[in-house]
């Protein structure tokens, strides 16, 4: 081995930052946006003595104008064949055809502005997927490297800043270092689709810098940076590397001085092999190279036997921010703060053989088989449904806890209810479902929400609370209950101005809280920004709401406005964005900034704010329900209230404030139908004709139902998840196999609504731990006399509900479907009069040409039911009438 120490000599006072190999090229960045490019092979040559260290130069040296700011410092670098990725705390651009002057061009990518800052920029060259960690929304972005499109961005906690990042040379796993001590490894796919895998509770000491890290080309270890053992005051900081394979557990431990605080850790890019030929055995190794925050040395583990290959004590007097191996493994590049460049060049006899390519691929395909992740589905605008996917798709969880307040009686007595919903532009992956392209639910500002009142007229009359009697025997009372959060009685100036919807209304909800500044992307277009920087609430320093677009490399303002109140909340719609203030009032805007209305009053604060396609759906803190028609500009059906699906009367006492349902979602379908989940499980729809709300998802028939999925949940993705045997169980008596398939496209459908409602029931149950006594309980039930048909009767009302729900959304596929299977479920159970009912309703007194839904066919659906049931024996005299009608029989004859 033989080491070259190289002094770079810069002008105006410039560091050398970051580095990068390329093929054959040496790419060193510096501080002030500099890129410099050197010869690997004329170094190497240098350092063996073949060249003269004079006959040293520089291949390529340019600066980076499409930086505008001079003093933004330049610290990140990736290359990409001939694309090179260059980035700041505040922007990241590309450089394409970086070698050749005449061609080369550089484009802005992504920027943000302050108390925002890029913490770290890392890409997969296989699946040229570009990520980049920010904080101030703390959010890590997915780029597509060729088309620098925003594939999708993963959205962390408030207090959960990500810090570095370490790709996977196999292009499945990407690892997060988080502020809060924490890491987090993510599975991804190059169009863009993720899920959390796991969250390692590892404590690692996570300080403001931009570490260098990697994994190994098997990409089977984690290396951790900066481990605390122990939580004294004097533990010891150590780099573990953790066995993805083993669950994670600590493969092996680096201890050193210079690994104590470390900052850079690098792999070789290739896998090194020893051969014993006393033995006749080969044994693979790494070869990692590590280096601390302070101390300017460096050393080069053996990962067989963890112990310094060398250690190059003391070569710099500062520390080294960088280092890089070649592509063949050969050559330890190395830069310090006092721009010197090191060349660590080895004989091929030094290190060992080189193991070929093929088999570091096959040892990648030993690792651990993850299931791949669906193909995200693109985010277009479909204008004749006026709904696009919600590429946020950020899973909805129950971490955030959010109140919410309901009440009961009306001016006598109320209840409180909580609310568990957190936005979806700031739920957590681990928690991801996804969410049907039929259903919009953004809540995409409300992240935190302020507690209602508590506050009731003095004088209302309450009843006292009575005190247990202390019996003979007793000498000690017994212990109280634990008690209620008491009221606040207040004394209101004039009773006769309060207005009785606010101080005795049915229902107080919770109102988010006022953020400083937050921005909105809207689901059919991540390319616009709505932004909000909230003022003082008057009009000295007002609030300003601004469209931004981010296809441009100035970030153009589309347009812009000033609202003398506090907005709490935004969205957007088809053609139209919308945002509400703290006292109730909603702006419309179209693209342009037009205002579409005059501000809409409400007067009271709203809670729920959310738009689809021409709807714009509203639900204030009083429970009240609107849904406009933005384009018609009325109402879509009169004022309701979310008061009838919290049922507060089941929790009802003698306090004047009783608990109600926890409120866990609000949503809008493309047709402009809201969605309520609680958090019993209860799903439920608000249909504009009957003007009431409609159930869609009971918790009881999870208890009962055969058609009921316990495995769908939002922790498997959406993805329902069941037993074949199970399955073959509950269907051995059917005797048609497309009727199994319907049954297993309708179980397996992502984008349909009801199935994403069942899954948030059976989240609720498996949160409150329900699900686990479902098959304890229907065992024990169906044992008792009198309910032996309890589990067929549960199931067939599963089945109509579901067909009456999808036929009132207009789910014309999973409608016909359902249909078929229901009625081979009732032929199979001899249930004919019921089976005539539907074949009578579906022949329509002879108009059985007239469409049944959309452009749905009666006469169509009527025949595939007489065919998936013609085999029946039970129900053969009611199915060859309608087939005589049809004619099906004489077709076949």
């Amino acid at each position: 081995m033989r080491l070259l120490k190289y002094p770079i000599e810069l002008l105006e006072d410039e560091s050398l930052m970051a580095m990068e190999s390329s093929k054959d090229k040496l790419i060193i960045l510096t501080n002030k946006q500099r890129v410099i490019v050197w010869e690997q092979q004329q170094l190497v040559d240098a350092t063996f003595d073949k060249i003269s260290i004079k006959d040293l130069h520089i291949s390529t040296v340019f600066d980076l104008e499409a930086f505008t700011l001079k003093n933004d410092k330049t610290c990140f670098i990736m290359c990409q064949d001939d694309n090179l990725f260059i980035g700041s705390e505040q922007k990241l651009l590309k450089v394409s055809h970086w070698n050749e002057k005449s061609l080369r061009k550089q484009e802005s990518i992504f920027s943000c502005a302050a108390p925002s800052i890029i913490t770290d920029v890392k890409l997969d060259t296989i699946t040229s997927t570009l990520f980049i960690l920010s904080s101030n929304p703390n959010k890590i972005s997915l780029f597509n490297s060729h088309t620098l499109k925003c594939l999708d961005f993963i959205s962390l906690d408030d207090n959960v800043k990500p810090m570095t990042c370490i790709t996977d040379p196999s292009s499945q796993i990407l690892t997060v270092f988080c502020s809060n001590r924490s890491i987090l490894v993510y599975q991804y796919n190059e169009a863009g689709a993720y899920k959390l895998l796991n969250e390692l509770k590892q404590s690692v000491q996570v300080k403001p810098l931009h570490y260098k890290i990697s994994m190994p080309p098997q990409a089977n270890m984690i290396p951790v940076i900066n481990s605390v053992k122990n939580k004294s005051a004097t533990a010891v900081t150590t780099t573990v590397l953790l066995n993805r394979n083993d669950n994670y557990k600590i493969s092996a431990t680096i201890v050193s001085p210079a690994s104590n605080s470390c900052k850079v850790l690098r792999y070789s890019p290739v896998l090194y092999e020893k051969v014993n030929v006393k033995k006749g055995t080969k044994t693979n190794y790494n070869l990692l190279a590590t280096s601390g925050l302070s101390a300017g040395s460096i050393l080069v583990w053996n990962s067989k036997r963890m112990k310094p290959l060398f250690n190059a004590i003391q070569i710099s007097e500062t520390p080294i921010n960088d280092m890089i191996w070649s592509d063949h493994g050969l050559t330890l590049f190395a830069i310090s703060a006092d721009n010197i460049l090191f060349t660590f060049a080895f004989l091929p006899t030094d290190l060992g053989e080189i193991v070929p390519k093929d088999q570091i691929i096959a040892l990648q395909k030993e690792n651990k088989q993850i299931p791949p992740l669906p193909v995200k589905r693109l985010s277009v605008v479909d204008e004749s449904v006026g709904i696009a996917e919600n590429t946020v798709k950020k899973e909805m969880t129950d971490k955030a806890t959010v109140k919410q307040e309901s009440s009961l009686g009306l001016g006598l007595s109320f209840s409180e209810s909580n609310k568990s919903e957190k936005s979806s532009s700031e739920l957590t992956p681990k928690d991801k479902l996804n969410i049907p392209a039929s259903v919009k639910h953004t809540q995409s500002t409300s992240m935190e929400f302020n507690q209602p009142s508590y506050s009731v007229p003095k004088d209302l009359k309450r009843k006292p609370k009575k005190t247990p009697l202390l019996s003979v025997d007793q000498t000690v009372a017994p212990p109280n209950k634990k008690q209620k959060k008491e009221l606040e009685p207040i004394d209101f100036l004039d009773t006769g101005l309060l207005l009785p919807n606010v101080s005795f209304s049915r229902i107080r909800l919770a109102t988010p809280k006022i953020r400083l500044t937050f921005v909105y992307s809207p689901p059919e277009n991540n390319n616009l920004e709505f932004c909000v920087k909230n003022g003082a609430g008057n009009e000295q320093l007002p609030t300003k709401v601004i469209l931004k677009s981010k296809l441009s490399d100035n970030n153009n303002y589309l347009f812009e406005d000033f609202i003398p109140k506090f907005v709490t909340m935004c969205t957007a719609g088809s053609f139209f964005w919308a945002c509400c203030t703290e006292d109730g009032m909603i702006y419309i805007y179209n693209d342009s900034g037009k205002r579409l209305l005059p501000p809409l009053i409400l007067g009271v604060s709203i809670s729920f704010l959310e738009a689809t396609g021409d709807y714009l759906l509203c639900v204030s803190s009083l429970g009240e329900m609107y849904c406009w028609n933005v384009k018609e500009e009325k109402l879509s059906f009169p004022t309701s209230s979310v008061f009838p699906v919290l049922n507060p009367s089941l929790r009802y006492s003698d306090d004047i404030l009783s608990r109600a349902e926890n409120i866990t979602m609000c949503a809008l379908t493309k047709n402009g139908i809201p969605l309520v989940t609680l958090s019993n499980g209860d799903g439920f729809m608000f249909d504009k004709n009957m003007e009431t709300w409609l159930l869609i998802s009971d918790s009881w028939w999870a208890y009962g139902s055969q058609y009921w999925d316990m495995n769908n949940t939002s922790r498997l993705n959406g993805k329902p998840r069941t037993s074949d045997n199970v399955n073959q169980s509950k269907n051995k008596y059917w005797n048609s196999d497309n009727v199994q398939e319907l049954l297993g496209n309708i179980k397996d459908d992502d984008s349909n609504i009801i199935n994403y409602i069942e899954r948030r029931t059976n989240d609720e149950l498996n949160r409150k731990s329900r699900i686990k006594n479902l098959q304890q309980f229907a065992r024990a039930i169906l044992m008792k006399e009198g309910f032996e048909n309890l589990e067929e009767i549960v199931t067939l009302a599963h089945l109509e509900n579901r067909l009456l729900v999808s036929f009132r959304l207009q789910e014309v596929k999973e409608f016909s479907d359902l249909l078929i299977v229901y009625s081979v479920r009732l032929s199979e159970l001899g249930y004919v009069e019921r089976l005539d009912d539907v074949l009578q309703w579906l022949y329509n007194n002879g108009d059985f040409e007239k469409p049944l839904l959309a452009n749905l066919s009666r006469k169509a659906v009527m025949k595939d039911i007489l065919m998936a049931c013609a085999n029946i024996r039970q129900v053969q005299r009611v199915t060859t009438t309608y087939a005589n009608i049809l004619g099906i029989i004489k077709d076949l004859v």
